[in-house]
């Protein structure tokens, strides 16, 4: 049943304090030119709590003491290679759903009703640099729970950077400041832009991919438990003999599950977000404003001689990513940036090759983030275009979830593998095709 959502109020919210001249201009780097052609959409749901009261007003005030932090996201657009930092605000929209308590909507939740607990459509098809870089909307549940959703533009925030305006927001809602050291830095010394760059084509290339891609994905949440976790990383043991971290022994787990779920492909290539901050030197900040990812490829080829196991892959997961070195990113600049390396990636033989993504959240401290009225009950960023792909996200008891994209075929195959579904705990569907766009978008 679809979610009865009545608008109580839309506001702009501008920083706090006035953003100083000599900062007005905010440089794009190559990856946020690259990244931006959409919104990226994170959801913290929230329990009411006799003691802890949500009192919108007094997040809307912190909000814009935390625009003051990172002031270009209440900046606009200005061309290809600059947001000019003119404090014209974001969208705040207080919402309230009528027919649904908190509790009943995570049983039963799906893409499309995340979507409509959004402040608008994180992928439009055409590039409006009048638009505002943020928007949030707060939904209030029957129950008194509250859903803060929020959709960041992407060329100017990454995850984990959305984790830190998210941990600056959250820390001066309680009354602790927030902002400590220097969150907004300047990437494109290691980064150089593009030229004449247009967000206008790859805006709409995004865009229209996902919303012409219905009825080809199925989406699931599998939760494993940290007991079966810790079981995966003593089983699939790496060449040097140590044991693999949580997200490398589920990424194994993962991608071989659906390597015997694509039987038909004979080369495999697993495409793994990865944080370069503290890779970098010098290093940046763990959650500063902007993009800082990079991605990896492991590879796997069949034999014929046997079936793929998860300790076949683990081993080249760990290689994949130990590659990612500043020394490795500075290679990548001198033989014509980090675009030329991603049409590489792209330019493989997509009928011959099967790809797989993983992008893991669990790093971060996304589970923890309170506004003062406890930790989020449930978190996760919209996986509208989660193709083909996992997102990884821990588990307040120290497990991780897994949201899963693929085609309703492989689904099927992987809902009838009992190697895969002997370790998982719990399964929601999410959605058996790509919801339809609701008319106001």
């Amino acid at each position: 049943m679809a979610l009865k959502v009545e608008i109580h109020q839309k506001e702009n919210v501008r920083p706090f304090s006035p953003t100083p001249h000599s900062l007005r201009n905010y440089k794009l780097s190559q990856i946020d030119q690259i990244e931006g052609t959409h919104y990226t959409s994170m959801l913290f749901f929230y329990n009411s709590g006799g003691a802890h009261h949500h009192d919108y007003d007094e997040l809307k005030q912190s909000l814009s003491k935390t625009l003051s932090v990172f002031y270009p996201v209440a900046g606009r657009v200005k061309d290809g290679m600059t947001i000019e930092c003119t404090d014209e605000g974001v969208d705040f929209v207080r919402v309230n759903v009528t027919n649904y308590d908190l509790s009943d909507l995570l049983q039963i939740c799906t893409v499309d009703h995340l979507r409509q607990l959004l402040p608008f459509d994180p992928y439009p098809m055409d590039f409006d640099p009048s638009q505002p870089m943020l928007g949030v909307q707060v939904n209030k549940f029957r129950c008194g729970g509250t859903a803060v959703a929020i959709c960041l533009w992407h060329g100017v925030a990454d995850a984990a950077a959305i984790g830190g305006f998210v941990q600056t927001w959250s820390a001066i809602n309680r009354g602790e400041g927030g902002g400590g050291g220097n969150l907004v830095v300047d990437a494109t010394a290691i980064f150089p832009p593009a030229l004449n760059f247009d967000f206008s084509a790859p805006t709409f290339a995004a865009a229209k991919l996902i919303k012409t891609s219905g009825g080809k994905y199925s989406k699931k949440r599998f939760v494993f438990r940290k007991e079966e976790i810790e079981r995966m990383r003593d089983e699939y043991i790496l060449p040097d003999r140590r044991r693999p971290s949580s997200v490398e022994a589920l990424s194994a787990f993962l991608w071989a599950a659906v390597i015997r779920a694509n039987q038909n492909a004979k080369m495999h290539i697993l495409i793994q977000v990865t944080d370069l901050r503290k890779r970098l030197n010098p290093s940046f900040q763990s959650m500063c404003l902007g993009n800082f990812v990079y991605v990896t490829a492991a590879r796997w080829m069949s034999d014929g001689a046997g079936g793929v196991t998860a300790q076949s892959l683990v081993g080249k997961i760990r290689e994949s990513i130990k590659k990612v070195t500043g020394e490795h990113v500075s290679k990548i600049e001198v033989q014509g940036g980090l675009t030329t390396e991603v049409e590489k990636i792209a330019a493989f033989g997509v009928d011959a090759i099967k790809f797989f993504g993983i992008s893991s959240l669990c790093g971060f401290p996304f589970h923890e983030f309170d506004f003062g009225w406890s930790k989020p009950i449930w978190f996760l960023a919209a996986p509208f275009n989660l193709t083909d792909g996992a997102n990884l996200y821990k588990t307040g008891d120290g497990g991780i979830e897994a949201i899963i994209g693929l085609i309703p075929q492989v689904m099927s195959s992987l809902d009838k593998d009992k190697e895969f579904l002997d370790r998982v705990s719990s399964i929601q569907t999410m959605s058996s095709e790509l919801p339809t766009l609701p008319s106001n978008y």
